[in-house]
């Protein structure tokens, strides 16, 4: 948190690093920043470095300027990251759903499955190839029970990531949030009656995360 308001002092786009984080934790980033003048853009995984990329950019509409300084002036000392403002439970929730919407969304089913898939493959090789020749016989029945349970976990994995994005999908559409399509075929969601912080500010691709 003392990370992200040093950041913010810049008044340039922040992006978060974050390992080991939860959606209760990112969330309270994200709208620790909205307190403070900025808005909440994208989020994205990094596999190689697993990790979340989040993407902050600093909101210059009059109102979201005004909160700002209302909100430095009744927290002062906010840069400790501890006396900060309390946050809405309904904004809460509707910010954790663009967020899970966001990830679940960044790839699509096909390429989520293959991505799964190659530490599976690896492993079933990897199991197989442990084993002299002359008990390859067991090698190919337990090599392949290993690969097909690992295969039903990522399909069970991939059905929840999807059904859990519908349900918030729906939790978004129904609060009035604008549907938004970027240029890589990425459906995002706006929250209703604001405008966006910058020209065509949504149409961030995942590889673009990092010119910042």
């Amino acid at each position: 948190m003392r990370q992200l308001l040093r950041s913010m002092a810049s008044g340039e786009p922040v992006k978060l690093r974050l390992s080991g984080y939860t959606f209760k934790g990112m969330t309270r980033l994200a709208l620790v920043a909205e307190q403070f003048g900025y808005v909440y853009m994208d989020l994205h995984q990094d596999f190689e470095d697993q990790c979340a990329i989040m993407l902050l950019l600093p909101d210059r509409s009059e109102h979201a300027q005004a909160r700002a300084a209302a909100n430095w002036a009744r927290y002062p000392h906010a840069t400790d990251g501890r006396s900060l403002p309390p946050d809405e439970p309904e904004v809460r929730e509707l910010l954790k759903a663009r967020m899970i919407t966001d990830l679940n969304r960044q790839y699509s089913t096909r390429h989520r499955a293959l991505v799964l898939l190659i530490p599976s493959l690896a492993g079933t090789w990897e199991l197989w190839s442990e084993f002299k020749p002359e008990n390859r016989t067991f090698a190919l029945l337990l090599a392949g029970g290993f690969f097909v349970l690992s295969s039903s976990l990522i399909i069970l994995r991939i059905a929840l990531a999807q059904r859990g994005s519908t349900k918030y999908t729906r939790r978004l559409e129904a609060a009035g949030y604008t549907a938004v399509t970027d240029r890589n075929g990425r459906r995002r969601y706006y929250p209703p009656g604001r405008h966006l912080p910058g020209p065509d500010s949504l149409m961030f691709s995942a590889n673009e995360l990092g010119d910042y």
